[in-house]
């Protein structure tokens, strides 16, 4: 007669070189389970064990130095990509600036609606997405048309078929924008309203968010190739400097959102951000292809503007003896004082443009954007403080820096291209009589 042994409960002793098939172990307890119909998820309840405890202990022990510098040395080489095709694109010219800020507008509007996108009922409301980069289109033509038509040469606006089409520019993106939102409605599917509303709503935010915020960067570079390229590298030394000095340095948690961000690379990025923006800037002040604006579009690469330049890129001599040294004379340009602005704005605002990121991404559970770079993630994640920068420089540059100059600019642009003649010549003659009853024009003149 065979007896049966009753199974053995004692655990056999596993090497301790398993940590990884430990962890495997570990995680197969929080696999979750599918249950009925209605596609409910249940997740197991975590529990937690000595050996379990062990296991984490060993790995968070030996791995993070090795993960952290490989990782840096991944960002390292990634930047260094970035900064030379980033280069190359600027000595392209103005119109490939343009270009390349809207193709990463369009990647970012992209990556945000992929973050909510269901695959399976996208295949069952395949109209509804057509219809979604319809108003992506439509968006580009509203917000970058009308800055481009701006720029149009004069011959062109002499053409009464376009003139009309410019004058009318918003009036058409309106007609276009009810054109999609007809569309939108008739494909509304029984059973996908709620999703299709939901990528209705998303797409929308993120267009207005990125798409007018980017316009005013393309703005920026028609200013002069000075008011792009200085804000773009203020946030890229920021966000370098920071991670090196949080790298090395960082003991103290800054914010909650970014658990990686430190007060010391945070100090240490907005110091160095600032010098490196009194010093870099007088560099770029001397290059006249970088700060002489372009007042039309043109196709031709690696040409480069040519024009008289302003003051305010022109170093003067100023005395600094009351600081107590004698005969202390230092040659600043106006412009290393815009250019400490942006720095103070790129290293003490601009990040929270980051954090507003970081917190979107808790938010909806996800690390990343997109990981299109490697060790930096999407479009998104290194445009986040970007666009914020981009714009303030924009309002910086037309409302302080400009603001006189683009003001009588534009009137004069819309006196030569939206007037009629007739109009014209009434205004003339109006403020001809104008200011000869303010003695400014003698009688020979005003005649």
């Amino acid at each position: 007669m065979q007896v049966k042994r009753k199974p053995s409960r004692e655990i056999a002793e596993e090497p301790e070189s398993n940590e990884d098939d430990r962890l495997e172990s570990v995680s197969k307890k929080n696999e979750v389970k599918f249950r009925g119909p209605k596609k409910k998820f249940i997740e197991k309840e975590e529990k937690s064990s000595p050996q379990r405890e062990t296991a984490k202990a060993s790995f968070t022990r030996n791995l993070p130095i090795k993960l952290n510098y490989s990782n840096f040395i991944v960002r390292t080489v990634w930047t260094i990509i970035m900064l030379l095709a980033f280069t190359a694109i600027i000595l392209a010219g103005h119109f490939y600036c343009s270009v390349f800020v809207l193709i990463l507008s369009v990647g970012m509007v992209k990556e945000i609606l992929s973050l909510k996108r269901d695959y399976e009922k996208d295949l069952q409301t395949p109209f509804s997405q057509t219809v979604t980069w319809y108003w992506c289109v439509v968006a580009i033509i509203f917000f970058y048309g009308k800055l481009f038509s701006n720029k149009l040469p004069a011959y062109t606006l002499s053409n009464i078929g376009i003139y009309n089409v410019v004058l009318s520019h918003n009036f058409i993106c309106f007609a276009l924008w009810i054109i999609g939102f007809l569309m939108f409605t008739i494909s509304l599917k029984k059973g996908f309203y709620k999703y299709q509303f939901r990528q209705f709503a998303w797409l929308h935010i993120a267009v207005f968010l990125i798409m007018g915020q980017t316009s005013a960067i393309v703005n920026n570079i028609y200013e002069g190739l000075i008011w792009f390229i200085i804000p773009c590298l203020l946030v890229i030394a920021n966000d370098t400097f920071a991670y090196i000095f949080g790298f090395f340095f960082g003991k103290t948690r800054l914010i909650e959102l970014s658990p990686k961000k430190t007060v010391e690379g945070f100090i240490g990025g907005l110091i160095s951000t600032l010098v490196f923006a009194f010093i870099f800037s007088v560099t770029l002040c001397k290059f006249q292809a970088l700060v002489c604006p372009k007042h039309e579009i043109s196709f031709v690469p690696f040409e480069f503007a040519t024009c008289e330049v302003s003051n305010v890129f022109i170093p003067y001599e100023y005395d600094f003896s009351f600081l107590g040294i004698p005969h202390l004379k230092i040659k600043i340009a106006e412009f290393q004082i815009h250019a400490l602005i942006l720095a103070g704005f790129a290293s003490l605002i601009a990040p929270f443009g980051g954090f507003f990121a970081s917190g979107f991404k808790r938010a909806i559970k996800v690390k990343d954007f997109a990981d299109i770079i490697p060790g930096h993630g999407g479009i998104t994640d290194r445009m986040d403080c970007q666009i914020l920068t981009g714009m303030f420089a924009y309002l910086y540059v037309h409302q302080i820096v400009y603001g006189n100059i683009n003001y009588v600019s534009g009137v004069i642009g819309f006196i030569t291209n939206q007037m009629e003649t007739g109009d014209q010549l009434l205004l003339y003659n109006e403020l001809k009589d104008i200011l000869y009853s303010r003695g400014l024009l003698n009688v020979t003149m005003s005649g």
